[in-house]
């Protein structure tokens, strides 16, 4: 004992390095049996296969976003005036004010002296101008008169001279009717005395030939001499009428001409009167219309005299009554920028919040917005109200996007489930629901794979194929060992998330074509030849960087080392 205890003294150095080794060759063989136990667990979770069973469900297909609570009414009240000191804010931040409550109160006494001096100057105005229009109505009046009087004394002129020219024809037609009997009675007897003439020549030529031929007995030719005596006779007393006749015929007919001479002077004494009776009224109708011209004028003058004085007397009626400012709509106060005392020069006085209505605005993405309609369905729910689901509806989305980065538009939403809870600027979180179906066939949506062509299919595990060990090429896992299927009877955890298989060899699959209904945020609607509720599909694992880095914190440090 003491000789191996006087070695050990001898050779220390020696002993420790010896049990360093020993210490350092225990650990190596712990790290190394460590290391390969970790990368074995890794190929395995690597190469484990999700599965999840084709299911009827209920989908809903929204569009979720983040925004705040506000009022639905919110008005900012000024005052159209400015430039006068308030007297009286008598309402605070926080208040609650209804419709038509006082708000501020402005000095309104200059505007009140200023009011009175246009009323005065536009009463003076007014008298002014009234007097200009009587003098011209009664100017009217008096030319009214005028014309009249004219006018009746040129139709009693004109009647007469129509009378004088119907009696000057009516005289001409009885000298006419005269004339033409005279006429008549003239060449009734130059007739019959032209017939007595040749008469008395016929006798005449008989008594000749009696005479030459010497024969003819006595009494004839006395008979002969009888009748051309007596036919002498009547000439001489036909000749003596026609005369006469002639005389008085010419006589009428100096008459005759007489009258129609008369009627013709009065036909151009009775022209000249309805030319005169057309030049007063025309005279008149202008005197009229230029006496009514001016009493227009005077109205308008006054009319429009006092325009502008009524117009800033209107307006200082309105400043006045702007003076007084009342609760456009009931609220809460959450801003008040005037005090009693200052001077007011515009903006907004005090801000109202209508707390009875609430609504959200949310920002959408331009990938999203041309899915959202007005009046589609909306669940909310706010940080302050927790899992409380309110109701609501789209109501308004912006025409342009909003100003700033990412291209987004503005969406308002209603909220129509009553909720003392709510208050303004609260986080919101929306899901406007674009769309849903009642029992449909459904999978994850990882689960759909998109085939070289751009179409869609699932891969579903094949039942009647052995399970395929862990050699390189087989299954989807490719060169990596396979994962074992699902216990039987195991479906998705409560999550919604397929479950994990661990088995040492991959499934065997086949592909079905599918089409892509309804999705929501985790499943998607499916439908094809060969779907059917109860198949189990592949649910895809993602094995990328990120993934890997998950895994290898969720395993931490190796062995423990």
């Amino acid at each position: 004992m003491k000789a191996v205890l006087k070695w050990l003294k001898k050779h220390k150095k020696l002993c420790i390095f010896l049990v360093i080794a020993v210490i350092l060759a225990i650990l190596i063989g712990k790290f190394v049996s460590s290391v390969q136990e970790t990368a074995a667990t890794m190929m395995n979770m690597l190469n484990r296969q999700e599965t999840a069973a084709i299911e009827r469900r209920s989908l809903v297909e929204s569009v979720s976003a983040t925004g705040s609570v506000v009022s639905a009414g919110s008005k900012s009240v000024t005052a159209e005036v400015t430039g006068v000191k308030s007297l009286s804010v008598p309402v605070e931040v926080g208040d609650m004010v209804a419709e038509g409550d006082l708000l501020c109160l402005l000095d309104s006494a200059d505007l009140e002296e200023s009011l009175a001096n246009s009323e005065l100057s536009l009463s003076v105005s007014q008298r002014r101008t009234q007097l200009d229009l009587d003098s011209a109505q009664r100017s009217l009046n008096e030319a009214g008169i005028s014309v009249q009087v004219d006018m009746s004394r040129m139709e009693e002129q004109v009647a007469s001279a129509l009378k004088t020219y119907e009696e000057a024809r009516e005289t001409m037609n009885r000298a006419g009717s005269s004339y033409g009997s005279a006429n008549d009675n003239s060449t009734k007897i130059r007739k019959a005395l032209e017939g007595y003439q040749e008469e008395l020549s016929r006798v005449h030529q008989q008594i000749n030939e009696t005479v030459s031929g010497g024969d003819a007995p006595s009494d004839d030719r006395a008979a002969l001499e009888a009748e051309a005596q007596r036919l002498e006779q009547l000439i001489a007393e036909y000749q003596m009428k026609y005369s006469t006749a002639q005389e008085t015929e010419r006589s009428l007919k100096t008459v005759y001409d007489q009258a129609v001479t008369a009627v013709n002077n009065a036909y151009d004494a009775y022209e000249r009167q309805l030319q005169s009776q057309e030049d007063t009224i025309r005279n008149g109708s202008s005197t009229l219309l230029s006496r009514q011209d001016n009493v227009t004028s005077s109205r308008l003058n006054a009319s429009t005299s006092g325009m502008t004085d009524q117009q800033q007397i209107d307006r200082y009626q309105e400043q006045i009554a702007a003076c007084t400012v009342t609760a456009p709509i009931s609220g809460v106060v959450t801003a008040v920028n005037l005090e009693t005392g200052d001077s007011y020069n515009g903006g907004a006085i005090v801000t109202i919040e209508d707390i009875s209505n609430y609504e959200v605005t949310v920002e959408i993405d331009e990938y999203d917005i041309s899915k959202i309609k007005t009046g589609q369905k909306v669940v909310i729910k706010t940080n302050g109200t927790g899992d409380l689901e309110l109701e609501g509806e789209v109501i308004s989305i912006a025409p342009r996007a909003t100003a700033g980065s990412g291209v987004t538009y503005t969406v308002k939403t209603s909220i129509d489930t009553p909720c003392d809870d709510l208050r303004l600027d609260m986080t919101a979180k929306l899901s406007i629901i674009i769309s849903s179906k009642e029992d449909v066939l459904t999978v994850p949506y990882a689960a759909v794979q998109t085939a070289e062509d751009g179409s869609f299919y699932v891969e579903v595990v094949d039942e009647n194929s052995a399970v395929i060990s862990g050699e390189p090429g087989n299954g989807p896992g490719g060169d990596m060992p396979g994962a074992a299927a699902p216990a039987d009877g195991e479906k998705p955890d409560g999550e919604g998330r397929p479950t994990t298989a661990a088995m040492p060899g991959a499934l065997p699959t086949r592909r079905i074509p599918v089409t892509k209904g309804i999705e929501s945020d985790y499943y998607v609607e499916i439908f094809g030849e060969g779907i059917v509720e109860g198949l189990e599909v592949i649910v895809p694992v993602d094995n990328s960087l990120d993934n890997l880095n998950e895994l290898m914190l969720q395993m931490g440090p190796m062995g423990g080392v």
